[in-house]
């Protein structure tokens, strides 16, 4: 039987959650811009774009996420972009493995570094600093016990 791919969202979202705690860096982790993004600063927006394929659909999956790290000042927005790029480059090498999302990772790829974002955001604000950068993950499914 062909196994059901993993969740790429959900399991991004997890290993970065997951990590920044683990290291520290207070920042809050969201697939969709949350209505009060705003407040919940410094934030990191990671989700899966139109991009990418299955290599092999019978357990193999390559994602394109693209993510967006927000906060008050361009230092801070900087720093936690190089951070979460980093913290998924880590998670992919150390197989981050997440039962609810149905998988784990297995190889990280960059397809642009993250870049400071000048255009207009979910709702403009002119204290807000946004850096994004589109990667690749490889998912594989958990192994069916």
């Amino acid at each position: 039987m062909t196994p059901v791919l993993p969740d790429a969202d959900t399991l991004v979202r997890l290993a970065l959650t997951a990590g920044l705690a683990e290291r520290g860096i207070t920042a809050s982790v969201w697939t969709l811009w949350p209505d009060d993004w705003y407040t919940r600063m410094p934030l990191v927006v990671a989700r899966r774009v139109p991009g990418g394929a299955a290599p092999d659909p019978r357990g193999l999956d390559s994602a394109t996420i693209t993510l967006t790290a927000c906060a008050s000042t361009r230092t801070a927005a900087s720093l936690l972009a190089r951070q979460v790029r980093a913290l998924l480059f880590d998670r992919c090498a150390d197989q981050f493995a997440a039962v609810e999302a149905g998988g784990y990772l297995s190889s990280f790829g960059e397809d642009s570094a993250p870049v400071e974002d000048r255009t207009p955001g979910p709702t403009l604000h002119t204290d807000v600093y946004r850096f994004t950068g589109t990667f690749r993950v490889t998912t594989r499914p958990l192994s069916a016990a």
